[in-house]
């Protein structure tokens, strides 16, 4: 029997639409889930009505939701001193204490994630994500003597796939990270920010060991990026992933793709 994964992300309140919102916990009740994750951005602008909100829901989800930030869990450009000083003030408050949070998923494998948004810095596009050497240390520890048949799970809100102009907003230092997820032999990547559903394996020229990446929509933000609000779903087990891809039609979601993966000797390969 496979382990089933509910996928969230972005789920922005503060710009949500709250019927969504409610369609999700109903959704999320019905799959019924081995385990919850939600990717990041709770908040539209990191205020303390949105994360209040957020946790609400998040509280009617099934189980315990494994969360991370996102870049907009941090306070706008409207209050530029606590974006410096103490930018995840009021996610650790209301949310999670935790920003880079582990667990262990039954017999399965282990889930391991990273913050990776960054309030400020030297380039222009404060909503960038980028990862640390730390954290790449802190990836290695985590995985550190889990057995080679477990899977090994990435949480991080940043994307690792796009296409055209897109690629400029993913996940940097990007050939670092491939060596990492490479070295670490991490199988699957969860993350969101760009409000659109993609599926594939990372890295796409399958030069090195392919993964799977499962880079889910937004689940009830208004701000839309030319697709419905929606989420994936996941089964899982030690050789295989199948991720269906659910969209809101206007009054429910519904399933509208599966794609399945298979592990072979040279990596997780997509099966057609």
């Amino acid at each position: 029997m496979s382990f089933t994964l509910l996928h969230y992300s972005d789920p922005h309140f503060g710009a949500s639409d709250s019927r969504i919102a409610s369609a999700a916990v109903r959704q999320a009740l019905t799959l019924d889930p081995d385990a919850t994750v939600v990717s990041g951005d709770f908040s539209m602008r990191g205020r303390r009505r949105e994360f209040l909100a957020a946790r609400i829901w998040l509280e009617e989800l099934p189980g315990s939701p494994i969360v991370f930030p996102g870049n907009h869990d941090v306070p706008a450009f409207n209050n530029l001193w606590e974006r410096f000083t103490a930018p995840f003030q009021n996610y650790r408050k209301h949310l999670n204490e935790e920003e880079e949070p582990q667990a262990e998923l039954g017999t399965l494998g282990k889930i391991v994630t990273v913050n990776s948004c960054t309030p400020f810095g030297w380039h222009r596009d404060w909503s960038r994500g980028f990862l640390s050497p730390m954290q790449g240390t802190h990836i290695a520890n985590s995985f550190e003597g889990l057995p080679p048949e477990k899977l090994r799970i990435l949480g991080m809100h940043h994307p690792l796939l796009a296409s055209g102009e897109k690629k400029r907003a993913l996940v940097s230092p990007l050939p670092l990270i491939s060596n990492m997820l490479q070295d670490n032999q991490v199988d699957l990547v969860l993350a969101g920010h760009f409000h659109q559903s993609k599926v594939g394996v990372f890295p796409m020229d399958n030069a090195k060991r392919p993964l799977v990446v499962s880079q889910a929509p937004s689940i009830c933000s208004t701000r839309l990026k030319g697709e419905p609000n929606g989420f994936h779903f996941l089964h899982l087990s030690s050789n295989e992933v199948t991720i269906e891809a659910w969209q809101w039609d206007g009054h429910h979601f519904r399933e509208t793709s599966s794609t399945r993966f298979l592990k072979k000797e040279t990596g997780w390969q997509s099966e057609t």
